[in-house]
């Protein structure tokens, strides 16, 4: 189930106005025509590469039953008498519109998710957690954005109970926009990190300034805040002034008092074990995710369940339905039984030195050897050498054996790597290179560790479908 529209109200929420009337209800919307359109409404958005407008007979052909467009010239005579079309100024506005409309007719609870690091963790964890007891319904990928949020609030049905939205952001003012549009009753921002920097002159504060509208903006949500980040403590603080605390949840792994508090009492490869407390209830639980990064995103799931009122007990006993998901450390084995952690779904400073340490701290079997390959982090803007060869330093003094970097900040890394003696076995290259990939391959043995880390549009699966030729990224 989705959204389910007449034309009429296609008409009220986006202000447009009708070519054609051939059909007058529908169900879902759609904004690629590789997907089934069946009865749904099409919306024909204009990016900077591709214009929907030249795919109107496409989506009709895959089932749409209403072109929203703006661009009336696109609509053909032999279009307007096969489906209903509406003209309107702009398909993204438009888009939006019907997003915000659709949304006061829904009934379960919006919670909102943003964050420099965990977010989509986070939404995939909390998901897991609520489907034990609610009809749940969340964003698919990362569609977190302008657009994709829209398109997450109109897939939603009247009988979900609790929608998920992962708020993305890399300009001030885009929470307290996405928030007009999902008036979202929980609110939660997991981490301030140095995701998209250079998109704020260099300042972290800057990113924490762009944070904390999903807190301000929506003044009548439960909020949530994270109690281990400096930045979102002082939000805690600062929010707490103008708004009080009356609905608020708070997360940590330090301080005794938060309504959530766990740590991880043992990692490896296979999982986390979770002790602590949620909601007052103590408890223990072994969750099949790596890394100690998750334990926040684990505190923050949990928080988000009490904000849904779900007991604690439940809580606990859903902790082990946590999954980590494609590309977020995920992982994988070769044939001869190499090991592969593959986290490149997206990379920055903090997420990356994260990976690092908990590399450095997993002991492999006897002969056992660690191989790192990082791709380039990217919206760094000026602070992209200074930030790899800060991450280049760090690797080289860990007991990682060889090391493969690809991007344009590979002299930057070099130099770190190598600044207090690291002399093993180290590759360089500006983009994926298949004869690295096969000259690593060639060396590789069943106790040894591959890691790899880099923002998504490095594409280091491309090593991974090297190594593995079924391996393959689903579609969202």
């Amino acid at each position: 189930m989705a959204c389910e529209f007449t034309i009429h109200q296609v008409v009220e929420a986006t202000g447009g106005r009708v070519l054609s009337t051939v059909e007058k209800a529908f169900v879902g919307v759609g904004t690629d025509t590789r997907d089934n359109l069946q009865n749904q409404i099409f919306v024909a958005l204009k990016g900077d590469e591709h214009d929907a407008h030249k795919f109107l007979a496409k989506a009709a052909e895959q089932g749409a039953r209403c072109l929203l467009i703006h661009d009336e010239a696109a609509a053909s005579p032999e279009l307007l008498q096969k489906v209903s079309v509406v003209l309107v100024p702009d398909t993204l506005l438009a888009l939006q519109a019907m997003a915000k409309y659709w949304r006061k007719k829904l009934t379960g609870k919006v919670l909102a998710i943003t964050g420099s690091n965990g977010k989509s963790t986070t939404k995939e964890f909390v998901a897991a957690i609520l489907a034990t007891q609610f009809k749940v319904h969340a964003n698919r990928g990362s569609f977190n954005n302008h657009w994709g949020v829209p398109l997450t609030l109109l897939g939603a049905s009247q009988f979900d109970q609790a929608i998920i939205v992962e708020m993305g952001m890399n300009h001030r003012g885009e929470l307290a926009m996405l928030s007009k549009i999902a008036t979202p009753d929980v609110v939660i921002c997991t981490t301030v990190g140095r995701a998209h920097i250079g998109n704020f002159d260099g300042s972290q504060q800057g990113i924490a300034d762009a944070k904390e509208e999903i807190y301000l903006s929506n003044p009548r949500s439960v909020k949530i805040f994270n109690y281990d980040n400096e930045y979102t403590i002082k939000m805690f603080e600062r929010v707490s002034k103008l708004q009080g605390t009356e609905k608020t949840i708070v997360f940590s792994s330090f301080s005794a008092g938060a309504e959530v508090n766990l740590r991880a009492a043992h990692m490896d490869l296979d999982g986390l074990q979770i002790a602590g407390q949620i909601g007052g209830v103590k408890g223990e639980s072994k969750v099949p995710v790596f890394g100690r990064q998750n334990v926040t995103n684990l505190m923050a799931a949990a928080s988000l369940a009490l904000a849904m009122n779900m007991a604690s007990e439940r809580v606990w006993a859903a902790l082990p339905k946590c999954q980590g998901q494609w590309g977020r450390n995920q992982l994988l084995k070769l044939e001869n039984g190499t090991r592969i952690l593959f986290d490149a779904y997206n990379a920055n400073p903090d997420s990356t030195a994260v990976l690092i340490k908990n590399m450095f701290e997993l002991n492999l079997e006897k002969d056992g050897k660690k191989i790192a390959i990082l791709g380039e982090m990217l919206e760094l803007g000026d602070g992209a050498e200074k930030f790899h060869h800060e991450i280049g330093e760090m690797l080289g003094n860990t007991d990682v054996g060889m090391v493969w970097f690809m991007g344009p900040s590979r002299a930057a890394f070099e130099a770190g790597l190598k600044k207090n003696g690291w002399n093993k076995k180290f590759y360089s290259s500006a983009i994926f290179d298949e004869k690295i990939a096969a000259e690593i391959q060639g060396v590789l043995r069943p106790r040894d560790l591959v890691f790899m880390k880099g923002s998504r549009g490095m594409k280091l699966e491309q090593v991974v479908k090297k190594w593995v030729p079924s391996f393959h990224k689903p579609k969202n």
